[in-house]
């Protein structure tokens, strides 16, 4: 096989090449939107946080055992740190992989939020896109009647709001998984009974009120919007220019990589223009209230184009503030203390092997004869 692979390669070597050159064949003015400056970097003494998550899964015939890191990192003077971790098992469903994907932001966002209500922290540094996570629907969200999902809300809103508000106070965990069959189970099954049946599960329920947790953590973050600084190394988005090519792509190719620079002027995002125009089941007009600045920058000389995102619009001025505080402590154009909750938090192939091993997990994969 990998031989007719090979083959195939070569004969589309040209072809591919050719369709490459086309991507870039594009008469683009970068310069109305782009500044070659090297801004200052904030020397006031400030608490940074920053944090990260992980996951990795092992499938097994029967079911899936996971395993969830966290980490926020907090900095002035001496280092402190939060910790978060889990691991379970999932039955198979068309959503397993989703849902353990959203308990990992989950977790990080519970950690942002626990980070800045337990030390006071003047910037908060988040690891990828807040925009993102608000504008992808929930794809578990359908599963129940519409006409169910307000009873399963009056049980259950109230009771993970008080968790989340407490949430200096104990571990970070999923906490609408045990309110589900700890508390709430009987007064479901009631609602199950008198209601449509279709799709109604416990296990839809559990999954529906997830979302809602990881909504109601993100609106409580976002209140401390003036705190965060969202920083992505990779973004799909397209906010500046009217082409299928990513900005970052763009930013990062036809700037001179040889200086330091940003983006102006910003773009702002806004349900108005498409960013948040899904209906959301908790905090819909908050949620809807909020106004996204969006820059590019590269903070080193031959470093690669980070994505900033801001909850709340921003003149240059301010655009220059943040830059001045995410540069002050880079490595390779990139915070130090983001790639130290990521290298910190990782879990590899071989750490779920050996947790699986720990736990005595012995089922056949089914790949044991590959």
């Amino acid at each position: 096989m990998l031989e007719s692979l090979y083959t195939e390669a070569i004969n589309k070597k040209g072809s591919i090449i050719d369709k490459i050159k086309d991507y870039d064949n594009h008469n683009l003015d970068i310069s109305k939107f782009w500044n070659d400056e090297k801004i200052p970097k904030n020397d006031y003494n400030l608490t940074i946080a920053t944090g990260d998550g992980s996951k990795h899964e092992k499938k097994f015939l029967s079911f899936y055992f996971y395993a969830i890191s966290a980490e926020s990192l907090i900095y002035n003077d001496k280092l402190s740190k939060i910790e978060s971790s889990y691991i379970n098992t999932m039955p198979h469903s068309e959503f397993a992989k989703d849902r353990i994907r959203n308990y990992m932001g989950l977790f990080e966002v519970k950690n942002a939020l626990k980070a800045i209500k337990k030390y006071d922290v003047d910037y908060y540094l988040y690891d990828g896109s807040l925009l993102g996570d608000l504008i992808r629907p929930s794809p578990l969200e359908k599963k129940i009647p519409q006409s169910l999902r307000y009873d399963i809300l009056d049980l259950a809103e109230d009771k993970i709001k008080k968790e989340i508000e407490d949430i200096g106070e104990h571990n970070v965990k999923v906490f609408s998984n045990e309110l589900v069959y700890k508390n709430l189970k009987n007064k479901i099954e009631s609602i199950q009974k008198v209601g449509n049946n279709k799709g109604f599960t416990l296990e839809n329920v559990e999954n529906y009120l997830e979302n809602i947790e990881k909504l109601l953590t993100l609106a409580n973050l976002l209140k401390y919007k003036n705190k965060l600084i969202a920083i992505s190394k990779t973004s799909t988005a397209t906010d500046y220019f009217d082409i299928n090519i990513p900005d970052i792509a763009i930013f990062d190719k036809y700037t001179n990589s040889q200086v330091t620079g940003y983006s102006y002027p910003p773009k702002y995002s806004h349900d108005k223009n498409n960013q948040l125009k899904r209906e959301f089941p908790v905090e819909n007009e908050f949620f809807k209230s909020l106004v996204f600045t969006i820059f590019y920058v590269r903070l080193e000389k031959n470093k690669n184009i980070l994505k900033i995102e801001l909850p709340y619009k921003a003149n240059e001025e301010r655009i220059k503030e943040i830059i001045g505080i995410i540069s002050k402590d880079c490595t390779d154009g990139y915070p130090y203390l983001l790639k130290k909750a990521h290298h910190d938090v990782v879990i590899k192939k071989n750490d779920i092997e050996q947790l699986s091993k720990i736990i005595g997990i012995y089922e056949k994969s089914g790949r044991e004869m590959l």
